[in-house]
């Protein structure tokens, strides 16, 4: 090397090893970022249809219909339901399944069968019924609080018997 002269710290090979390794990192990147968003996205429509089928019964039986006809679809993944007007009936919105979609008729009858064979079919007001009151299960935990578990446990034995009496359905809630 000639005295004076720039010492070359990167040659043509080594930049171009170099130029590789970022462009694929940039493309994990890019990858990465687009799963991201993919999966928010995914994960707010479950939120929402799980918040639907929670407080709407109608839709619920509307899922339960769907999971009597495809046992694999799941809500919020494998089909979206909708209910955008009060008074109007809940709809399949979007279908997104490779198991084929259930017809019209096919979900009014499976919606029939639901509920006239299911007697249990919305367990939480069915529970909701039975349950002690409100009242009496925050004068219980107060006075298990103070010392005296006895009352709690009572009403504990009581929801017991009313949650095995009207147990939760394993699909849509």
């Amino acid at each position: 090397m000639l005295k004076g002269q720039p010492t070359m710290i990167w040659d043509n090979g080594t930049l171009g090893i170099f130029s590789f390794i970022l462009l694929g990192v940039c493309v994990w990147i890019l990858f990465l970022w687009q799963n991201t968003r993919r999966m928010h996205v995914q994960l707010k429509q479950i939120a929402q249809q799980q918040s639907l089928l929670r407080h709407d019964d109608s839709a619920r039986e509307l899922c339960r219909a769907v999971h009597l006809l495809q046992p694999d679809a799941h809500a919020g993944v494998d089909y979206v339901i909708r209910h955008d007007k009060t008074g109007e009936e809940p709809y399949l919105a979007e279908w997104h399944s490779v198991a084929p979609q259930p017809s019209r008729e096919a979900l009014r009858n499976a919606l029939a069968k639901i509920i006239h064979d299911e007697p249990g079919r919305n367990y939480a007001s069915l529970r909701r019924a039975e349950y002690p009151s409100v009242g009496n299960q925050l004068d219980a935990a107060y006075k298990a609080r103070q010392g005296n578990g006895e009352e709690q446990i009572e009403i504990d034995a009581l929801i017991h018997k009313v949650k095995e009496k009207y147990p939760k359905s394993v699909e849509c809630l």
